[in-house]
């Protein structure tokens, strides 16, 4: 097909102009068709990545969410749990930090606040004692803290000549306050720097025996060994030595290479009919609560001693280990050791 003289003048001003002819060959479309389709890959490829690019890069706010604690009537949990999250914040706090106290303690846009944040790390907190002033409303909250601070240039190492970090438990009291209807918890105050709590240490002892040497001959030795060794080492099967009915699930992964029992404690209504120390095979389906101290090796051949409460349980003339008891059981000067045990976590019927 022949072409006429006014095809040829638009081609040649089209030319002069930078523009695109109509009808490109067969290689330019492959080429173009290259080109957008490695395009459409890149931009595949890139979206995840400009995506998370373009979330963290979102300017932050000046102040954190607050941290949402509701009441609850009769539960220091909340008060408690409050009280840790406020002081961690406070030994946090430096200069710019007002914000983040303010989601505990309103007035803390007045406060003044020198030095660098997080200078004090904070490495273990816990509430230790939790007092109610009004009930369901009004608590004292003692808090302690294992912090990390800096100190002074520690004069015994001219070596270095660097500041040495001082670690140190310190206390704080915290009050908290709640809405009448139970709403989230505040503070009208700071925290208070005190001592250390002191007092008596509780009179409640174990409702157990004297600790007695685990005696590989002794049957309920046995059935502990085994027993421990599947639980804490990964070493047989743990059905083997649970009472029917009875949940319990090996620690995984295993934590120590090696459980061995050294001694064992029978609660105090046991009688040891033959005096030798053993408490024997079972005669028929008793039950009896003991404490066992175990000495784990972790796997690097260190040893950690462990304590448990158990309650075993007889069956066809062998022990069986019924429950890992919650707590071992005590006894009060006030009250009965009965009513001073908690319940199993599998409880025999």
């Amino acid at each position: 097909m022949r072409r006429s003289g006014a095809d040829v003048a638009v081609d040649q001003e089209l030319g002069e102009q930078g523009g695109w002819w109509t009808s490109p060959s067969t290689g330019s479309v492959a080429v173009a068709t290259s080109v957008v389709r490695r395009l459409a890959w890149a931009l595949l490829i890139s979206g995840p990545v400009l995506g998370g690019w373009a979330i963290v890069s979102q300017p932050s706010a000046d102040a954190a969410p607050a941290p949402v604690v509701q009441s609850s009537n009769g539960d220091t949990a909340g008060p408690g749990g409050f009280a840790e999250m406020y002081v961690a914040a406070f030994l946090r706090a430096g200069e710019g930090s007002q914000g983040e106290l303010a989601a505990f303690y309103s007035r803390a846009g007045d406060l003044e606040l020198g030095g660098k944040p997080d200078a004090v790390q904070v490495g273990q907190i816990a509430a230790v004692r939790v007092k109610e002033i009004a009930p369901g409303r009004y608590w004292s909250v003692t808090v302690a803290a294992r912090v990390l601070e800096p100190s002074v240039k520690n004069s015994t190492d001219s070596s270095t000549g660097a500041d040495q970090p001082l670690i140190r438990m310190r206390f704080f009291q915290v009050s908290v306050e709640a809405d009448r209807g139970g709403g989230p918890l505040a503070s009208l105050a700071l925290p208070s720097e005190v001592a250390a709590p002191t007092g008596r240490m509780p009179k409640a002892q174990l409702a157990y025996g004297d600790p007695l040497p685990a005696q590989a001959s002794d049957p309920a030795v046995d059935t502990l060994s085994q027993f421990f060794g599947a639980y804490l080492s990964g070493g047989g099967e743990l059905g083997r030595y649970i009472s029917p009915g009875t949940r319990l699930s090996p620690v995984r992964p295993a934590p120590y290479r090696s459980a061995t029992v050294t001694q064992v404690a029978v609660e105090n209504t046991f009688q040891d009919g033959d005096g030798d120390g053993r408490i024997g095979a079972p005669a028929g389906r008793e039950r009896l609560r003991v404490v066992v101290d175990i000495k784990a090796a972790r796997p690097d051949g260190i040893a950690r001693p462990l304590l448990y409460a158990l309650t075993l349980v007889g069956r066809d003339g062998r022990w069986e280990v019924a429950a890992l008891d919650s707590t071992p059981q005590i006894t009060l000067p006030d009250l009965p050791a009965a009513s001073t045990s908690a319940p199993s976590n599998s409880p025999v019927q």
